[in-house]
């Protein structure tokens, strides 16, 4: 019998590249509760760049490129590819076969190219601006992005059918979406504690709603184009959807601190 441990571990090897031991093969029953807080490692790393970036240069853009440095090589970089496919995808004048074929092909095409630089730079200039302004908010909001992209993640699967039969889509199945808000309920304690430091009880509150409602927005978003362009989610409809739930998550806390 697999225990809780197991599960976690068998999330934590399929988003990250920091080994974890598993002796016997994945489980993925309770991926939807694990994948938020799976979240909470890539925050570690993330808060940890901004950390050191911010006592080598101070806070502004090179602390912000030492914050995604250190969450990307280890866990977004696979999300990130999922973003730039569906990007490619998305730029496609053909029917569903002819994006599939799109979404499958390793090459970077132009939609890719200009979407990366777009997702990337956004990112870059909203965590420097937090940094620089945010004060304990920014450590919140650097805690918060991670979980509530990952849920969003986790939401696409709830609202969409997987197509094929292989593949992440297929290996995961269809994750609880309530399973999915008690891992995020759980992982979002510590950047309400953030917040709530930085903005009082409304401000604890209002983090965890709004990492929430960001969560289902984009899951509802990139589930409604991938069933209506695609006839399905596939594991880069996944990787796009905590890319942009953790995009939207940083511009709005950086629009709120400054």
């Amino acid at each position: 019998m697999n225990t809780p441990l197991h599960g976690f571990l068998s999330t934590w090897t399929l988003c990250s590249r920091i080994p974890a031991p598993l002796r016997t093969e994945p489980d993925y029953r309770n991926v939807g509760f694990w994948m938020p807080i799976v979240g909470l490692g890539a925050a570690s790393c993330s808060m940890a760049g901004a950390a050191l970036g911010g006592l080598a240069f101070g806070p502004g853009a090179l602390a912000a490129l030492c914050a995604m440095g250190a969450q990307y090589l280890p866990f977004n970089l696979f999300h990130l590819d999922g973003l730039l496919d569906t990007a490619d995808a998305a730029g496609v004048f053909g029917d569903v076969e002819k994006r599939r074929a799109v979404l499958k092909d390793p090459r970077i095409g132009s939609f890719a190219l200009f979407a990366g630089f777009l997702a990337l730079a956004a990112r870059l200039g909203a965590t420097a601006m937090l940094l620089t302004r945010g004060g304990t908010a920014a450590w919140g909001a650097l805690a918060l992005a991670p979980v509530s992209g990952r849920l969003g993640s986790m939401l696409v699967t709830a609202m969409a059918e997987p197509y094929g039969s292989g593949g992440l889509a297929s290996a995961l199945g269809r994750p609880s979406p309530i399973n999915a808000t008690l891992g995020f309920a759980v992982a979002a304690i510590p950047a309400a504690i953030l917040f709530g430091i930085a903005y009082g009880t409304i401000g604890a509150v209002a983090s965890i709603l709004i990492g929430g409602l960001v969560a289902v927005g984009v899951g509802a978003m990139v589930a409604a184009w991938y069933a209506k362009r695609m006839g399905g989610y596939s594991g880069d409809a996944l990787g796009a959807a905590v890319e942009l739930g953790e995009l939207f998550v940083l511009l709005i806390a950086a629009a709120v601190c400054r």
